[in-house]
């Protein structure tokens, strides 16, 4: 007998019964014909089927991923194929399974059956464990139709349908049989409206229109220790792009994979309408900058913004970076967008900063982020330091600063125990030059939560923070992380999804919230099946929580070789294995659970 994880697909055909009743050799040959297609298309995404009944098939697949894409691809051919197939109910789930003589067990398997028969005609009903693995990563549409109780599972299920109106059906018979509820429980109903008020809010807020990957810029001729600029410049174009919703713009981090402009793979795996690259060279004093933009659908060139050749200036670079995000915009964005108001290009400008050193800084602040690099965070935040000295009004270099201060304690880099002090001077400081910086309410928002501030403090800065700068995926994610430490595990989540679409190739850390809520809820298998979507061996946090689940999960052999790893990455972890997560304002009744986990697993956990 062994175990593993697996994606699990249960499909069954609608109406079977009633039509091999009018007429079997028609209703036969109609389920041959649709099982043929299913299973041909099973195979094609890594499928192997596992039990098959008259009118029912279960397969097992590596990924949640495939499972879905499957799912999709055979409504979609079963829905264009001219012959009279049957309609099929599909429910996936991602988790735990038990391997015995051929036959998978275990509630992997039990939790799909049971999300099948909840599918509408010709639909795919998903948990709440796959929902998370897909995000951005495939084109249909998965609604949210909250916790569904299924037998013999302890625990309800978060499901997710497709398509999306057969969502919306199911949340209004919902809300219906809720309504004679409502006679004795007006705030319960009241609560659940406002539930999908929210949904909709967060379904507005994200960007449409055609979608836009920009390449960082190459920097020619310069060397390691420079590309920043390039980096930066890139990354700015990019903050342009995203002023207004009817262009959906690709975080950058989503696109620094490509080195080069293949057109075809960045369509393929980004669904990316159109691409902008470019190069920039910085010599005797000036500035040049030239672009190329791709048609990706076609893989057309188009007319590119530049080139651009300038005096090497602060000014310069803001100039050039606004043509190319107009000129971006004109050929396919809205003649109405924010990027072609006067007023727009003039607010810029008045918040650039004097002198290019101090533009600079900036960059290189954000550079440190790309590895985390303690020589890096200390060249950037010198760098900040001089900055608000010889341009003091630059607001940005405050806000920068203020995360300087915050870094070197939350990363342990040259921390001082004035620390606190100075990071809320420098992001008021920030606020008071410039009311709509969104990075100095960020960087009030993370503060607020390591000094222990109260929650609603974190809250406000956090929400002022996204409000005022929506679309930037590293943000929302960090954000909402954050946010779901602070026990706002719902908002934390909408804002790490959004997060997720602007930016199909984000970090597994970003699905850490999923794991520990999971394990908080006492789902210790779907807890356990986050961590592995999380891959990161190398993160105690990560593998002290997956220890944890494990160990409450009753697999004690797993959990004592995970804390062996555990305290192989942190040998002194045992001293204090409270302390990372308190550090970061997590709700004391999930870590009061995870030092439970963990003294289950052998870990002597001081009281």
């Amino acid at each position: 007998m062994s175990r593993k994880l697996a994606g699990i697909l249960v499909a069954d055909a609608v109406a079977y019964s009633a039509r091999m009743e009018e007429n079997e050799a028609k209703a036969l040959a109609a389920l041959s014909n649709s099982r043929a297609i299913i299973d041909g298309i099973l195979a094609e995404h890594q499928g192997s089927i596992i039990a098959t009944a008259a009118d029912s098939v279960i397969a097992e697949f590596p990924s949640a991923l495939d499972a879905v894409r499957a799912a999709l691809d055979a409504q979609a051919q079963l829905e264009r194929d001219e012959a009279d197939n049957f309609r099929f109910r599909i429910g996936v789930h991602f988790g735990d399974v038990v391997q015995q003589d051929g036959t998978l067990l275990g509630d992997g398997v039990n939790i799909a059956a049971r999300l099948e028969p909840l599918a509408p005609k010709g639909g795919i009903i998903i948990s709440g464990v796959v929902a998370d693995q897909i995000v951005g990563k495939v084109d249909a549409r998965f609604s949210a139709i909250g916790k569904h109780s299924v037998k013999n599972i302890a625990r309800p299920v978060d499901l997710y349908c497709w398509p999306e109106t057969a969502a919306k059906a199911y949340r209004r018979r919902k809300l219906m049989r809720l309504w004679p509820i409502a006679t004795v429980a007006l705030i319960a109903v009241a609560s659940v409206f406002a539930w999908f008020a929210r949904q909709e809010e967060v379904d507005q807020g994200m960007p449409t229109g055609p979608k836009i990957a920009v390449l960082p810029f190459e920097e020619v001729g310069a060397g390691a220790e420079e590309v920043f600029f390039a980096d930066g410049l890139s990354r700015d174009i990019n903050a342009y792009l995203t002023k207004f919703s009817n262009l959906f713009v690709f975080s950058l981090s989503s696109t620094r994979e490509y080195s080069e402009v293949d057109c075809a793979t960045i369509r393929r795996e980004l669904n990316a309408d159109f691409i902008l690259s470019g190069t920039v060279r910085r010599a005797d004093e000036s500035l040049r900058v030239t672009t190329s933009f791709t048609d990706a659908r076609d893989c057309v060139q188009l007319n590119a913004p530049g080139p651009f050749t300038r005096d090497l200036s602060a000014q310069s670079v803001i100039d050039v970076q606004i043509e190319i995000a107009r000129k971006v915009v004109s050929e396919i964005g809205s003649a109405d967008a924010p990027i072609f108001d006067a007023k727009f290009a003039r607010a810029i400008e008045e918040k650039a900063p004097e002198n290019l050193n101090a533009y600079e800084c900036v960059l290189l602040s954000y550079w440190f982020y790309e590895n985390f690099e303690p020589d890096r965070h200390r060249r950037a935040r010198d760098c900040l330091m001089g900055a608000v000295k010889s341009d003091p009004d630059y607001s940005l270099a405050w806000s920068r600063l203020a995360f300087s201060h915050i870094e070197s304690k939350k990363y342990s880099i040259d921390t001082k125990d004035s620390w606190d002090e100075d990071s809320l001077r420098a992001a008021q400081r920030a606020i008071d030059l410039d009311p709509a910086n969104p990075d100095a309410y960020y960087a009030l928002a993370i503060r607020s939560q390591m000094v222990g501030d109260a929650p609603d403090v974190f809250a406000n800065h956090a929400r002022k923070a996204i409000e005022l700068n929506p679309y930037d995926s590293f943000v929302l994610a960090d954000l909402g992380t954050w946010m779901a430490y602070a026990g706002q595990w719902d908002t934390g989540k909408e804002w790490v999804t959004r997060a997720k679409a602007l930016n199909p190739k984000h970090q597994s850390w970003w699905d850490f919230i999923w794991q520990l809520h999971s394990f908080l809820q006492g789902d210790y298998s779907a807890s356990i099946a986050h961590a592995q979507t999380v891959n990161l061996p190398g993160n105690y946090m990560v593998q002290a929580a997956l220890t944890a689940a494990h160990a409450m999960n009753g697999d004690q052999e797993m959990a004592e070789r995970t804390l062996e790893k555990v305290l192989e990455l942190k040998p002194d972890y045992a001293e204090d294995p409270r302390q990372p997560f308190r550090a970061r304002g997590m709700e004391k009744v999930l870590v009061d659970k995870l030092m439970e986990g963990l003294t289950m697993a052998g870990l002597d956990v001081p009281t």
